[in-house]
């Protein structure tokens, strides 16, 4: 069993991780003259990207392989941080159009490519704890950019953020051109490796469960990146706990790749159904609790809530992937079930203003419904 070293990988997800300008993403753009209208259709532009060209770059992906894709990918998102800053200093909406649609390719790239290169490399029983191990080192670079992002912006302001944040993905593009090529795929002899064959593994009711699902980690996720602030000023807090709470479930959430590591895979599912639960029941209770102390403590716990099944779940799906032969199209399928999220992200940023309308705090209880249903249906379903 091959151990989890600190690789090029890891060296590649710390240097994407440093965002120095993350904390003020949002005045990145309305710095620039960019409205909070505006904002969300930029949002909405990357994510309708990312929807519409997630099948095409998959199967790119397919064709020229995982690393050669990564690098394409860094490369890509390179040059969205130069758009960035370009759109920045010349106070350009239609360079900030174009930096979304970018980054949108950059994702697209990146999307189901680094899954699908790390389970092709480790084995189907340390995939999950590569895969965690490999995000603990982007969160690390994140929390590093937050700490130095005071120091950088009073040294240079915006522009030295931005700068900053392209320098970590030049050099990223070096390392990641350093990692080892992922083992040649053989060729299936039918035509089981078809387009044909890619969809017909969206026919089985227990994979359709597992794209939901993931849907469901997705949409929790973007419900934390957008609304804890408003949930912490609710609570009578000012905005600015904001930062060191954000530090401190990172920092939390990186435990992961330990409690994935102490279980064993046969142990994986029932794992899973647990956590998928509590992390529900967790969101519902978020959504109505008014205790400052708890709620504080709930924004700390929830990430690694989501994240350690999404985790399980992405193993789950590269096992079935396997199951249907579709090896050596697994970016494609990947791709797939990555645009059910895309979706979801979609629809959420274009009704933005109605979710507002009718209470942040139901779209967390709806949203922790949602995970207990699908995780109670998926495992009652793979029983059957």
């Amino acid at each position: 069993m091959k151990k989890v070293n600190i690789d090029r990988l890891d060296t590649v997800s710390f240097l994407n991780g440093l965002v120095f300008y993350a904390p003020v993403a949002l005045l990145v753009r309305t710095d620039a003259g960019v409205t909070m209208a505006q904002f969300f259709v930029l949002q909405a532009v990357l994510s309708l990207t990312v929807f519409l060209f997630e099948i095409p770059t998959g199967m790119i992906t397919d064709k020229i392989g995982y690393k050669n894709t990564m690098i394409l990918a860094q490369v890509t998102m390179f040059l969205a941080r130069a758009l960035l800053f370009a759109a920045y200093v010349g106070g350009s909406y239609a360079l900030f159009v174009a930096e979304a649609v970018v980054e949108g390719f950059a994702a697209c790239f990146l999307s189901g490519t680094q899954d699908a290169y790390i389970y092709s490399v480790y084995s189907d029983e340390r995939y999950a704890v590569k895969a965690a191990h490999v995000a603990n080192f982007g969160t690390a670079g994140f929390v590093a950019s937050t700490l130095l992002y005071v120091v950088l912006y009073h040294l240079g302001g915006i522009r030295m953020l931005i700068a900053a944040t392209m320098t970590a993905c030049g050099v990223g593009i070096c390392c990641v051109a350093g990692i080892e090529r992922e083992p040649a795929m053989t060729k299936p002899e039918s035509d089981a490796g078809s387009s044909a064959g890619v969809w017909a593994v969206f026919k089985n009711v227990h994979m359709i469960l597992m794209v939901l699902l993931g849907a469901g980690f997705s949409l929790g996720f973007l419900l934390i990146n957008f609304f804890y602030v408003d949930k912490l000023m609710a609570c009578g807090l000012r905005e600015e706990w904001m930062s060191p709470i954000i530090i401190a479930y990172s920092v939390v959430q990186m435990s992961a790749e330990k409690m994935l590591d102490r279980i064993e895979a046969v142990h994986y599912r029932t794992a899973m159904l647990v956590s998928v639960i509590l992390s529900g029941m967790v969101m519902i209770l978020f959504a109505f609790c008014r205790m400052t102390v708890a709620v504080v403590g709930i924004m700390v716990l929830l990430p690694l809530l989501l994240s350690f099944p999404a985790y399980i779940l992405e193993s789950m799906q590269n096992q079935y992937i396997d199951q249907c032969g579709q090896a050596d199209q697994r970016a494609t399928v990947l791709s797939v079930a990555n645009m059910v999220g895309n979706l979801v992200e979609i629809a959420f940023l274009f009704a933005s203003a109605y979710i507002v309308s009718i209470g942040i705090l139901a779209c967390f209880a709806g949203a922790g419904a949602m995970l207990i249903v699908l995780g109670a249906a998926m495992h009652m379903w793979r029983k059957r």
